[in-house]
Parts: C-alpha cells; structure tokens; sequence
C-alpha cells in the first residue's frame, strides 16, 4: 500500500531550537501537535517517507498526517461528521424570551419591538421541547437565552425556566444554560438567583472597550450611557462570596471591534486588571462584521486577515495580564460548526417562529419562511428541514463553496459561520489567518518559555 501526506495538516513557522531547526504540525483530523526537524517537514511535503525515524512515523500515521493513497480525505471527515449528528445526545437550544432591548447599537441588525413571549407562544415553546426530551434521544439539553436582551422579560425566562429544569430532571436530561446579555439588568441579586436556582452557568456581556469608545457605540434607544452601569455590576457580581469559591469563570467579555474602537480594547483590559479581575472573567475579541441587511464594508472596518494579527496581539497582552481567553488557542476536532446544522437544535422567538441560528431572529434579511423552520403557532406546524443551512453537510460539496470545502482546517471548524456561506460570505474564523502563531504560542505556553 502506497502512502501520502494528508492534505488536513496546519504548521508553524520554522524556529530554532537545540541547534536544530525546527517546525510545529498539527493535524486537523486528530487536533494533535508534534514538533519536527525540519528536513522531516520537507520530506512529508513531497512524500518522501524514507529515513523517517520509525518512532516519529509511527507517531505521523496515529496523528493521520501519513494516510493511504487511495483515501478520499473529504468525504471521510464528511462520513464522520454526519455519522456523529445521527448520533447525537446532545440537544442545544436557543429561547429568546422577547424581542425588546434597551441599545441601539449601529451594528446591530436586529428590529426590536416591546414584545414578551405572550402565553400562548410560551405554551407552544414548552410543549416543543417536552416533546424534544421525551423522545429519549438526548442525556443533554444546553439552553442559551438571547434577545433582544433576555433579561428584559426576566419573568418569562425565570418561568420557562423552571419548566424545562423539571423536564429535564423527569426525562434524567443534564441540563444548563447561558446567556447573551448586554450586562444592563445583570445585578449580582439576578446573576446569583440565574446561576444557583436556573442553572445558567455562562454569561457573554459585550463591552467595547473603555467608557469613552463603549458608551459611543452601545448606547441607549433613548438615549444615555451604559458603560458604567455594565462595569459595576461585572465588578460587584465577581466580589460575590460565592462567585469567589468557584473554580469556573462563568464571565466572558466579548469586544466588538473596528478601527474607531481598537484603542480602546487594552485599556479595557487594563482597567479589569486594575479591578482584580484576573481568574474570574475571561475575554472574547471579535471584528464587527456584516449582519443581515446591515453591510459592513465601510473603512472603519478589518479585513478577516487584518483582524487575525490584531486578534493574536490582544490575545497576547490579555494573557500578559493574567487573563485567560475563550475557548483554546488550538480548536479541536469540530464535527459541526455550530447548532445549525443539527436538525434538531432550534431557536424559538418571542412571536413563535423557530429558527435554526439566532442570528436569523427579529433580521429583516431573513425573513422570508426560506430561512424559518417554521411558527409554533401555525395550527399544522410542520418543521421545515430544509430551512438554510439545515442542509449545510450536502451543499459544502457544490462548487460554491469550494474555498470551504477544500480547506486543511475544515475538520476543526466544519465550515465556520454557516450562514455567511449562504450570503456569499466568507464564513472562515479568524484563526484561518493566525494559525501558524497560534501553534507557537500553545507550544510557549506549554513548554513555559513565552515570554511577554
């Protein structure tokens, strides 16, 4: 049997290191790293397996760096992804308990209005996901309440709530939640009430930067500042006794970014630091990008490119002043991008329409019943499972999606943002564009050499 290397393979730069000169690959099928020469990174390059100490190739055909010529790469990383959906125990949903929110951020694209989930939509959500846990398929349900802002209809989050932690425990479901708030209504009563008695055990809380760049983006409909209001309760809710004794760091601050707030993201990192906020709160840096009908490609704007060296200069100085960053520097083996393509993940509204991604929700660009699975409210409700990016798993084979589908990181991501391929968008993360850095500073951080 002839042998190849395979094509889902990320590498670093070359470095120095004993003399030798040295190169880090990572395989993206198996989300393993090894550190070789570097004459052994050319050999792989042309498939020049011979003189290969037996040990390392050995370690090259476990990681599937070295594979068999005659297998399709692609369609075997699609057989396990759709395989592993079939699969699947675990059940994500999104519930957006109303459609009302207090900013009126320039980026955001979504059209609020004062409605709470009203009964008979309530009704209907709980009857959904009654049904969804009494099908015995799934030992997981994970909720995220989003908006609008969630905590605007406090009420009916705490009451559906309530519901679904009962039907879990009836149906011996695990359960917990999360939620996307904008940090307004977020007093440390409330925060302790949603994390002791829901179970909501994550919070993303978008700050862009400090008061001055923040409260001239994320401002008020009516207007008003915000930062302040959004920092104290960060502040008072993370000098809680019972926050304090926990091992987890429930806070994620997410910053939204272009050039007219990029000055502003350190200093917000200084004044968390300033405020003892190391091990309790982690950060999320993201570029500001297209969003339904709001198109983003003014020059106050990054590139994906420009914004990946950015990112890894954040990540770096957030790190430097003893922050840890969301989720891990190297992803791992992703065997769908997000909730959108599990047929049965759904996200429900305040006006009964159910969505396969949140970002669809109350954005006139989707509201067309192409991209709806459908209203609980309609008397023969029959969920449409061809509702876009539902079919995501056969579409990345067309010749469209070509820059996806033939991509070395595609089992680490599984296409991205889903959705922005639909919009013929690029919807590759960031860490396309800085994975080489990324390799170098998991292996520093790892070995304890960076130096910062």
């Amino acid at each position: 049997m002839n042998f190849v290397t395979s094509r889902y393979m990320a590498f670093s730069v070359p470095f120095e290191e004993t003399n030798r000169e040295k190169r880090l690959i990572y395989s993206t099928r198996t989300s393993v790293t090894a550190l070789i020469d570097e004459i052994v990174f050319e050999k792989l390059l042309i498939n020049n397996f011979n003189d290969i100490d037996s040990e390392l190739l050995d370690l090259l055909f476990s990681m599937e760096i070295i594979i068999p010529e005659n297998e399709n790469e692609f369609e075997e990383v699609m057989v396990q992804n759709n395989s592993m959906l079939t699969v699947n125990s675990h059940l994500d949903l999104t519930i957006q308990p109303t459609a009302n929110c207090q900013l009126g951020c320039h980026y955001c694209a979504q059209e609020h209005s004062k409605v709470n989930m009203a009964d008979d939509v309530y009704d209907k959500t709980l009857e959904r996901v009654r049904s969804k846990l009494e099908s015995q398929k799934f030992e997981h349900l994970s909720v995220t309440w989003y908006g609008g802002e969630p905590l605007n209809a406090l009420t009916q989050l705490k009451r559906i709530s309530t519901e679904i932690i009962g039907l879990c425990e009836k149906n011996k479901v695990i359960y917990d939640g999360s939620i996307i708030t904008n940090g307004l209504s977020l007093k440390p009563a409330v925060f302790k009430e949603l994390y002791l008695q829901h179970n909501v055990l994550n919070y993303q809380i978008t700050l862009d930067g400090t008061a001055e760049y923040h409260d001239l983006r994320r401002i008020l409909k009516l207007g008003g500042e915000t930062f302040d209001i959004i920092f104290k309760n960060i502040i008072d809710i993370i000098q809680l006794p019972f926050y304090q004794e926990k091992n987890s760091q429930p806070i994620l601050i997410r910053t939204n970014i272009d050039k007219t707030n990029l000055a502003g993201i350190k200093p917000l990192v200084d004044l968390f630091a300033a405020n003892g906020a190391q091990g309790k709160i982690q950060f999320s840096f993201a570029p500001i990008v297209d969003w339904g009908d709001k198109k983003y490609g003014s020059s106050d704007g990054f590139t994906k490119k420009d914004f990946a060296a950015i990112e890894i200069d954040l990540m770096l100085y957030a790190h430097q002043k003893g922050f840890l960053i969301s989720g891990s520097l190297l992803p791992k083996r992703e065997y769908m991008p997000c909730m959108v393509v599990a047929k049965d993940s759904e996200v429900f509204d305040a006006f009964g329409n159910v969505y396969p991604c949140y970002e669809f929700t109350y954005t006139p660009a989707y509201k067309d019943d192409i991209h709806k699975v459908g209203n609980l409210l309609d008397e023969n409700f029959t969920p449409n499972e061809f509702a876009t990016t539902r079919n995501w798993y056969t579409d990345i084979r067309k010749d469209d999606f070509a820059t996806c589908n033939k991509c070395e990181l595609l089992p680490v991501c599984g296409g991205g943002c889903v959705k922005n391929w639909y919009n013929e968008e690029t919807g590759c993360p960031s860490f396309k564009f800085n994975f080489s850095d990324r390799l170098l500073i998991d292996y520093l951080n790892k070995n304890h050499a960076l130096i910062l």
